[in-house]
């Protein structure tokens, strides 16, 4: 090998690593290389990009410096490195090294609204005092002193029961500060009962780190599906609140797809800009699906994991050219958890003290809760539920044939474990829309950021558009 070349890493062949995800992008000239599991990510041109590919098919004839970069970078591996064994490793060991609660708190399961889709009941359930004191001696047993707590607020609609919630929130403060704890908090909430003394609360906390909302449409789309349990519209209501926040705290828009509204979110849109909310507002789009019994029955209304996938991108690409910046971010591997149902210190606590670990239990009776939380803060066990309690304990996210496959496991790792838990292992888990509009993603990325480093009025034009 020629002095300063370099072919192998510790004497291992080097190998384009199967992560790799090279596309042009939305420009002449220019292409995209990406990896799943490092999650590095460069635009070069094309003829930077052909010297690249030469060096990867030949690392012998290539500088060690270069080849260094592509090593550290992810897209050279060593022949011998079983990749998925490393995206195994990082989900299982990083699970076990995770410390502090995650907890998804419902002060209530009562709603306001009666979307038709929902996968939840709604009793009339609020914390009660004896509850008050049952999650805040549950959180002073399990909070080691300088972990983290992580509160996401649930419901039902939790500001249906904001008085509870201001004193849960209170006292959790108290019990973070005193062990040395950071302490963070996300509201998921329908936004109509954001009233100006509840922005400002929220505002305030410190800790606080913004609300999902949702609008599904323009009006007559979004209240024909998002109505009030009165069966009111509840659009402009909404809107209103959204307008009112100002800026004061961050807002992720959630626009739930299917077929009945995917051709009318283009109008949304052009709302989100005209109302003046989008500086605080960041959209980005769920995927309606029957995750219970609840949800009735939405075969034929429900986009395919494909359908999604394509209207996602669609959708970005027309905010973008509109100035919007939605919620799209680079994506990135993770190590641990997937979500509050797999994580070691995960629960869903809903009133009664009733002990959960997804989301869509939350609102089931006393006899399908894991456990119920004395007034010590002790977990007395429900017996009948001990197999699907191990069933989280124990989560492997690897055991779908299809997966073992895919390029972009390190990202997905098998998807939501409740619905991938539903398919045969001799197929995929629950797909991210990334298995098939990645590449899509990758240019709508680079596309904005491009955009966004263009000084205004400045003399360099954007390369011209190919897409």
């Amino acid at each position: 090998m020629p002095d300063g070349q370099a072919s192998r890493v510790g004497g291992d062949q080097l190998v384009a690593s199967q992560f790799n995800c090279f596309v042009p992008s939305a420009f002449d000239s220019i292409v995209l290389m990406y990896n799943a599991a490092s999650g590095a990510f460069a635009a070069v041109s094309v003829e930077e990009f052909e010297d690249i590919a030469a060096l990867m098919a030949d690392p012998g004839s290539a500088p060690a410096e270069e080849v260094s970069k592509l090593t550290g970078a992810g897209f050279l591996v060593p022949a011998s490195r079983d990749e998925r064994a490393d995206v195994r490793s990082a989900y299982f060991e990083g699970r076990a090294a995770e410390t502090g609660l995650n907890l998804t708190i419902a002060p209530t399961v009562s709603c306001n609204f009666a979307c038709s889709y929902c996968f939840e009941e709604h009793p009339k359930r609020h914390f009660s005092d004896e509850d008050f004191q049952a999650v805040t001696a549950y959180v002073r047993e399990n909070l080691d002193a300088g972990a983290p707590l992580s509160v996401t607020w649930f419901g039902g609609e939790p500001l249906a029961a904001f008085r509870q919630l201001k004193a849960l929130d209170t006292a959790l403060q108290a019990i973070a500060d005193g062990r040395g704890s950071t302490y963070t908090q996300f509201m998921i909430t329908n936004g109509s009962l954001l009233t100006e003394e509840r922005i400002a609360y929220f505002a305030s906390r410190p800790g606080f780190t913004g609300a999902q909302v949702t609008i599904d449409g323009p009006a007559d789309i979004h209240d024909a599906r998002r109505f009030t349990s009165a069966g009111k519209p509840s659009f402009e209501k909404i809107m209103r609140n959204l307008k009112a926040i100002a800026g004061r705290m961050a807002i992720s828009l959630r626009i739930n797809l299917d077929r009945q509204n995917v051709d009318r979110i283009p109008e949304l849109i052009d709302l989100i800009i005209g109302e003046g909310i989008a500086d605080w507002v960041s959209p980005y789009f769920g995927h309606v699906v029957d995750y219970t019994d609840e949800c009735g029955d939405l075969a034929s209304t429900m986009l395919t994991r494909e359908e999604f996938a394509a209207a996602e991108i669609r959708l970005f690409n027309l905010m973008i050219r509109k100035g919007l910046r939605p919620g799209l971010d680079l994506p990135r591997p993770q190590a641990g958890s997937l979500c509050v149902g797999d994580a070691p210190g995960g629960a869903v606590i809903s009133p009664g003290g009733l002990v959960f670990r997804c989301w869509n239990e939350t609102a089931l009776p006393e006899g399908e809760a894991y456990a119920r939380i004395d007034d010590r803060g002790g977990l007395v066990r429900n017996g009948v539920k001990e197999e699907r309690e191990r069933f989280w304990k124990a989560y492997d996210p690897f055991t779908h044939a299809e997966c073992a496959d895919c390029t972009v496991q390190p990202l997905c790792r098998g998807g939501c474990p409740w619905e991938a838990d539903k398919r045969p292992t001799d197929g995929p888990g629950h797909c991210t829309p990334l298995r098939y509009n990645l590449p899509d993603l990758l240019r709508l990325i680079h596309l904005r950021d491009s955009i966004d480093a263009i000084e205004p009025g400045g003399e360099r034009p954007l390369p011209r558009q190919t897409v």
